[in-house]
């Protein structure tokens, strides 16, 4: 039993327009033609029908992780487990899971409140990716790698302890590194939690052991060139978004990225260079410095 990928996540803003044009303008993503009767819109950056969905909504924030199992069986293991445990698990219906373009999935919430989407068959529809400011692909998999998600999200988890256990007993999640990073005199202890799924990316999902009202820390896409991390910089400096972290290397996973506020008040990081990972052949880390260089941070 174990997680494929961070497949989508699901976004609530007060004017979804405001996120589109972000995600097309700034961050390169393409804008999907799938109609919804619930208003919402759909954002897509390889041959999946979408990575993020955009919905409208008073509370602004992550609403949802979607987490791909690569069969039923597999999927259908992960949900009698939570059962067996303890934790609530409420199946989608078959047009809420053609809404969200898969098989099948069910919603059920961590320890510390995060919705999570359980899901298996994603179904794709193979249109050509074509960015509107000409980024060629994102780092999303390939033949070699296999779908490796959009990307990594990393979620609040003031429980934190319990969090992990279900994360890692339960859900199908490696840790990889455990970053406990100096913090300026009068801020709160931090510790984040790096998770890999079953695929190569050093993480694909981490927790971080306080609340966060946007309930999610940060995202991340990432891209095949430091030029198209330049560029991104460029057009953020031209909309006038906020940077929130200038460029900068991560130890663990080696990116080179910087971070910038989108609408809602949802931080994204805009990298390149991620590192990818052997499993077999790789031993969890402890770590007390989270960057090689840069990073200045302004959250």
């Amino acid at each position: 039993m174990s997680v494929a990928s961070v497949g989508y996540l699901r976004f609530g803003i007060a004017d979804p327009s405001t996120w589109v044009e972000f995600g097309t303008g700034v961050l390169g993503l393409m804008e999907s033609s799938k109609p919804d009767d619930q208003g919402a819109r759909f954002l897509r950056m390889d041959d999946h029908p979408f990575r993020f969905m955009i919905e409208p909504a008073e509370k602004e924030g992550l609403t949802a992780t979607g987490l791909e199992y690569r069969g039923k069986d597999e999927w259908q293991l992960a949900c009698d487990t939570l059962v067996a445990a303890g934790h609530e698990v409420e199946r989608g219906s078959a047009d809420e899971a053609a809404r969200r373009c898969v098989t099948g999935f069910v919603s059920t919430r961590d320890p510390s409140g995060n919705l999570l989407e359980l899901y298996y068959g994603r179904a794709l529809d193979y249109v050509r990716f074509n960015s509107p400011v000409g980024i060629a692909s994102f780092v999303t998999g390939d033949e070699f790698t296999g779908d490796m998600g959009f990307g990594h999200a990393v979620l609040p988890a003031p429980n934190t302890y319990e969090t992990i256990d279900y994360y890692t007993d339960l859900i199908g999640l490696g840790i990889c590194d455990d970053l406990t990073p100096p913090m300026p005199e009068g801020a709160p202890h931090t510790r984040i939690v790096f998770m890999h799924a079953d695929n190569p990316r050093q993480h694909s999902l981490a927790l971080y052991n306080n609340p966060h009202p946007a309930g999610v820390v940060h995202i991340m896409v990432e891209v095949e060139t430091m030029d198209e991390v330049g560029l991104a910089m460029d057009r953020a400096k031209a909309a006038d978004i906020p940077v929130i972290a200038t460029l900068g290397r991560h130890v663990n996973d080696n990116m080179c990225s910087f971070y910038m506020m989108s609408p809602g008040g949802i931080a994204v990081e805009f990298g390149y260079d991620g590192l990818l990972v052997d499993w077999d052949n790789h031993t969890p880390t402890v770590s007390t410095e989270g960057d090689l260089w840069g990073h200045e941070y302004n959250f």
